[in-house]
């Protein structure tokens, strides 16, 4: 770390969050020095699709990310996409929606947004492999925080910031620390709520997710509207889904499938969170669904099975100078497609906390209060909006309580207007993103730190 730096901070996890954060450093803060510390012995990003919407790509313009990111987006001929909720677990499936958006969505391959995002960092050599946080060790007065990792060896930083994934290993330190606190002033039944904060939640749900590269369809596939729409296609059923979007300049169909477990939310989930399965194991739960998934489930040749775990009910993403954000804070079901978007918004901010001309070493832990008084709240809503979504994609809300799997199947299990009211849901669950100004609210953020770091005379 830099002695000469205003603050050194520790970053540990080099994901989306992590890297993301490192770009609003470098942009915003260059007083501050940073090191990322990534356990993994080789960079490498799991999963599949990411989609970035027109208020998060706000931020990519702010980093100077623009032109990069829009060379690997899903689509570079279309300006816009329209998203289209259709019932399909009939054999004939009707449209729910259709919400042309008037401004572009991108969407992106996750290894190629992180490569993008390595090539940018203007110090390579700040991603340190290998490096597998253990502990850390805060003192309660001013000194330097130290992290112990799982080689043996240790850092110090000023700052350290978890963006380690939804099995945080700074969110679980954070917690266990604060339920010790609490047992040692004799409160038990508060460490143990404490503790519970520790663990994801199982959504009760899992998600497959596949990729169609198009160069390898038959020209009888190629043709078909599922896989030559520019649009997201949201194929919704009774505990089931199905979404298709194009990636990586339009060479690849993102396919992703959804299926919930009635009763099995919030309970230990029995087995690994992703593993590999076949294309059998997915297609069985779409048997009898409409054409058009049909088509589909042709050509997926298995996939990657996540069983969706959510943050949803931390009560401080911060404890003096130890914070966490990302999926390690507000890691979301996937429906309402704003989990790297929230992200994105938890670096860009703190960023710009870090570097303001304001923030010290001595006050620094009051601007992370700050923050978390911001961003804590805002990303728990949209945690909150994203179940909503999945539960009108699953047609599982609790109004449709009363729809069984067969009486949906059959066609007859909704009437014309409960889908145009679950459609109106679905619309009205967007009007943060659409009706929103990450700009000014931004700019209010900062007028807010600097209110609590600098008040006006009474």
């Amino acid at each position: 770390m830099d002695a000469t730096s205003k603050l050194n901070v520790a970053i540990v996890g080099a994901g989306i969050s992590g890297l993301a954060f490192a770009l609003a450093l470098q942009r915003y803060a260059p007083d501050v020095a940073f090191e990322i510390y990534e356990g993994a012995s080789q960079l490498s990003e799991i999963g599949a699709g990411v989609g970035i919407q027109p208020r998060t790509w706000a931020i990519v313009q702010a980093l100077g990310l623009e032109d990069a990111m829009a060379r690997i987006s899903g689509d570079e001929a279309e300006s816009t996409i329209a998203i289209v909720h259709r019932k399909s677990d009939q054999a004939e499936g009707v449209d729910i929606n259709k919400t042309p958006l008037v401004e572009k969505t991108f969407s992106f391959h996750r290894a190629e947004l992180q490569k993008v995002f390595l090539a940018h960092l203007n110090r390579p050599d700040a991603v340190r492999l290998g490096k597998r946080l253990l502990s850390y060790s805060q003192p309660a007065g001013p000194g330097r925080i130290e992290l112990r990792f799982h080689d043996g060896t240790t850092a110090t930083c000023d700052v350290l910031v978890g963006c380690d994934g939804i099995r945080s290993s700074v969110r679980a330190a954070m917690y266990s620390e604060l339920a010790a606190a609490a047992s040692a002033a004799g409160d038990e039944r508060k460490a143990e709520v404490l503790r519970s904060y520790m663990p994801p939640r199982f959504s009760g749900a899992v998600v497959y997710r596949c990729m169609v590269r198009k160069d390898e369809l038959p020209d009888e596939a190629l043709a078909h509207p599922a896989f030559n729409s520019h649009a997201m296609i949201i194929y919704c059923g009774k505990n089931r889904h199905v979404v298709t979007y194009p990636i990586s300049s339009g060479r690849v169909l993102n396919v992703g499938l959804g299926v919930v477990f009635p009763g099995t939310e919030g309970k230990p989930y029995d087995g690994p969170w992703t593993s590999s399965v076949s294309r059998e194991e997915i297609t069985k739960h779409f048997s009898g669904w409409e054409p058009d998934v049909q088509e589909i489930m042709k050509y997926v040749n298995g996939g990657i099975q996540w069983a969706i775990h959510v943050i949803d009910r931390v009560p401080t993403y911060v404890h003096g100078r130890v914070l966490f954000i990302g999926d390690a804070a507000h890691a979301m079901c996937p429906h309402l497609g704003a989990g790297a978007g929230q992200c994105f918004e938890d670096g860009w901010l703190l960023g710009q906390f870090l570097g303001h001309s304001l923030v010290t070493r001595e006050n620094v832990t009051e601007a992370l209060r700050v923050w978390d008084e911001i961003r804590r709240p805002f990303s728990q809503n949209i945690v909150a909006l994203s179940r909503r979504s999945e539960q009108l994609h699953h047609l599982n809300t609790p109004e449709l309580s009363h729809l069984t799997e067969e009486q949906s199947a059959s066609g007859h299990g909704l009437t014309a207007e409960e889908l145009e009211d679950i459609g109106r849901d679905m619309e009205r669950i967007r009007e943060w993103r659409d009706y929103s100004n990450i700009l000014e609210e931004n700019a209010a953020a900062l007028r807010r730190l600097q209110d609590a770091l600098f008040p006006a005379p009474a």
